[in-house]
């Protein structure tokens, strides 16, 4: 049988006022989920609370996890609507299934899901934002797009009141003994290059340690948004 196993941890940085990322670990359900509030004033954190309890919720359930997103939409609007936190409020989200040695990941935004196998790390999820947009479109370069000034600008995200319809991302592939899955929100992925994630990777120490050096790192880069970061793995136990 496969254990799974997971680190993680949440920081505020050093600029913002309140931490507006959420995340939650369900070891029953081998599920984790992250949501990267949004709206200052108008309640991110609100947001990005009703994002990770109503796809822990939906999935419980048994609903396909790109619906449980869907649903995660649906709940900020009505929440917004009921006066429970405020308009212009809304979250990515990020969610991650193990299921034996396979995963599967579903988003919206750009929070971040990485898989690291054998020295590599791949992203596996594709931000929905404007400046991926123009890298698709080859008016820039993926080495422009993460120094580009518009590159916080996401064109996907849960409440988004002007959506006629969410985009979900999915990937399903294979996690075996060794591999990790490594989820964040853009407070690290927006202060760390992949070489310098790599690095810290390629350390092998625990699962802990690891999102403790990344988070640190972030803060010591400049820590200029809120910073959460989850590890998974799902290592061969004994049965």
């Amino acid at each position: 049988m496969t254990i799974f196993t997971c680190g993680h941890d949440t920081h505020i940085g050093h600029i913002r006022p309140c931490n507006e990322d959420c995340y939650l670990i369900d070891a029953e359900l081998r599920l984790c989920v992250l949501a990267d509030g949004m709206g200052g004033h108008e309640c991110g954190e609100v947001a990005s609370q009703i994002v990770v309890e109503q796809i822990q919720s939906e999935v419980r359930s048994g609903t396909p996890m790109a619906e449980a997103l869907v649903s995660a939409h649906h709940a900020v609007l009505a929440a917004v609507r009921d006066g429970k936190g405020r308009s212009g409020m809304g979250s990515t989200a990020l969610a991650v299934k193990i299921d034996g040695d396979s995963f599967e990941v579903v988003w919206v935004g750009d929070s971040r899901a990485y898989l690291w196998r054998h020295g590599t790390l791949t992203q596996i999820t594709r931000d929905h934002s404007l400046v991926q947009l123009m890298v698709d479109q080859g008016d820039i370069s993926a080495e422009e797009a993460e120094f580009h000034p518009q590159r916080n600008f996401i064109t996907q995200a849960i409440g988004m009141e002007s959506l006629s319809r969410l985009e979900v991302g999915l990937v399903r592939g294979h996690l075996y003994p060794g591999q990790q899955i490594l989820l964040c929100s853009d407070g690290l992925s927006g202060e760390l290059s992949v070489d310098e994630i790599i690095r810290i990777l390629s350390r092998q120490v625990d699962e802990q340690a690891t999102v403790d050096q990344l988070i640190q790192t972030a803060l010591d880069n400049g820590g200029s948004d809120n910073v959460t970061v989850l590890l998974v793995s799902s290592l061969q136990g004994v049965a």
